[in-house]
């Protein structure tokens, strides 16, 4: 029998999160720790309300925090550091030259979309639109495109693969905490079966709504990207530009085949490629081979640009403790106990798809960021991923990418990336909600369909 009182204090804390998050701004990191001390009140403590039991509250609140950054802290942290490296050396204006050298001359939005995506594996969606955005400027103005379809474009592709593709933090957190580390090899090609669709949706959403959206009109005080140029100097090579994005992807990738696979190795180097290919070692490579991007081994240039790395990774790491908090008091709560239950309501796992892609996509609309979605919800389904149905690593790598689709959807005032995307396009706020939000949107119900396609394929 359900509590109506457990469901009402939920959708009282669901409330409190949208009013602190949305009318007073607060910060997701404080508002996340407010609503988990709440329902840990309300549903956790006994009616005694004894010491000990706030004592337990506290404990409670602290593990979720720990378990999450231990689950994807170091991967957030290498993650932050290579991407701010790629910023400041000129590697990602590089690799925006060798995608618009073959793609970009006629079809610049592709181009921009592509590009967006290959960024965003390593780096923030939001850092990958600052970085590129005098590149986009450029394309703009070198082929005459629309603004309005190249800002959706390059917006909608780095979303595609930071919602969907590890090592980007939010995935790499449910690979981690579906025990999904042995099979990334899966995860990688599956992820990249739904993201590359669903980018490129974007991509011609973006084409598409240019066409009824006016010409942004704004002063641009943003540095050109001659000045970008002029301020770096000698752009580094293609290969060392790539090399710290790829080269972790194809690390994870062999530690797969040469964990499941029937290969014959050495021991000794059978158990390198495993270490190798863990996520936080494969990062540590793809940092290792960052540090050939800067200008001559200069040691202070190295150590500032660590730093701004690792400084840039205090937000999301905060943000990430408080979602596991949140996620750890509510599977302390008998809310949880009814989640067994929903397989016998839901009819098949791949339906219950659906309901795990609408409870990110809700977390989503109202906390703004993709990355607590992916983490809040992939936190409290862990558990019991068997019981609803999804036993085979196929179906649980599409419950990672349901969630992660779902994280996508409808971003809006309360997201900071839609403000990026905002500020730098020029884009008035109207025109925003219907390109911008409109497009995650589509990406969101894009990744369902390819998801659902393929759930139904293996069933």
């Amino acid at each position: 029998m359900i509590s109506y009182f457990s469901i009402i204090m939920l959708i009282i804390s669901i409330a409190m999160l949208m009013i602190l998050t949305i009318k007073f701004q607060a910060h997701p990191f404080i508002a996340m720790i407010l609503v988990a001390i709440f329902l840990a009140f309300t549903l956790h403590v006994p009616s005694s309300k004894e010491a000990d039991s706030i004592t337990e509250i506290s404990a409670l609140i602290g593990k979720g925090f720990g378990y999450a950054l231990s689950n994807v802290g170091v991967i957030i942290v290498l993650g932050s550091i290579i991407g701010n490296i790629l910023e400041m050396s000129g590697a990602a204006l590089k690799m925006g030259e060798v995608v618009i050298k073959i793609v970009g001359r006629y079809h610049p939005a592709i181009a921009m979309n592509i590009l967006g995506f290959i960024v965003s594996i390593p780096v923030f969606c939001d850092s990958g639109y600052l970085i590129l955005t005098p590149l986009r400027k450029v394309v703009a103005k070198k082929t005459g495109a629309s603004p309005v379809a190249l800002s959706i474009a390059l917006s909608t592709g780095l979303y595609a693969s930071h919602a969907l593709i590890p090592p980007t933090p939010g995935p790499a957190a449910v690979v981690n905490l579906f025990d999904l580390k042995g099979h990334l090899l899966a995860v990688i090609i599956i992820g990249l079966i739904v993201a590359i669709p669903t980018s490129l949706v974007g991509a011609f959403y973006g084409i598409f709504i240019s066409k009824y959206i006016q010409k942004p009109n704004y002063v641009d005080k943003s540095p050109t990207y001659e000045t970008l140029i002029s301020d770096i100097g000698e752009l580094p090579s293609a290969y060392k530009s790539f090399a710290p994005i790829f080269v972790p992807i194809i690390l994870m990738a062999f530690g797969s085949i040469v964990r499941f696979f029937p290969i014959e190795l050495n021991d000794l180097i059978k158990k390198v490629f495993i270490f190798l290919g863990e996520p936080s070692m494969a990062l540590f490579v793809g940092f290792l081979c960052s540090l050939s991007l800067t200008r001559k081994f200069n040691k202070e240039e190295i150590h500032m640009w660590i730093g701004d790395g690792i400084a840039s990774s205090g937000r999301i790491l905060a943000i990430v403790g408080a979602s596991g908090a949140f996620a750890e008091v509510l599977k302390s709560t008998e809310l949880v106990n009814y989640i067994p239950q929903l397989n016998n309501i839901i009819p098949s796992a791949s339906l219950g798809l659906i309901f795990i892609f609408a409870v990110s996509s809700l977390i989503k609309i109202v906390l703004g960021s993709s990355t607590i979605a992916v983490v809040t919800v992939a936190t409290v389904f862990a558990p019991f991923l068997e019981t609803l149905g999804h036993t085979t690593v196929i179906s649980q790598v599409l419950v990672l990418m349901a969630i992660g689709a779902g994280s996508m959807v409808v971003s809006h005032a309360n997201d900071s990336y839609f403000w990026i995307v905002v500020e730098l396009s020029g884009l008035k706020i109207k025109d925003a909600y219907k390109a911008r939000t409109l497009a995650t949107l589509v990406q969101g119900i894009t990744a369902l369909i390819i998801i659902m396609a393929i759930s139904f394929l293996f069933r």
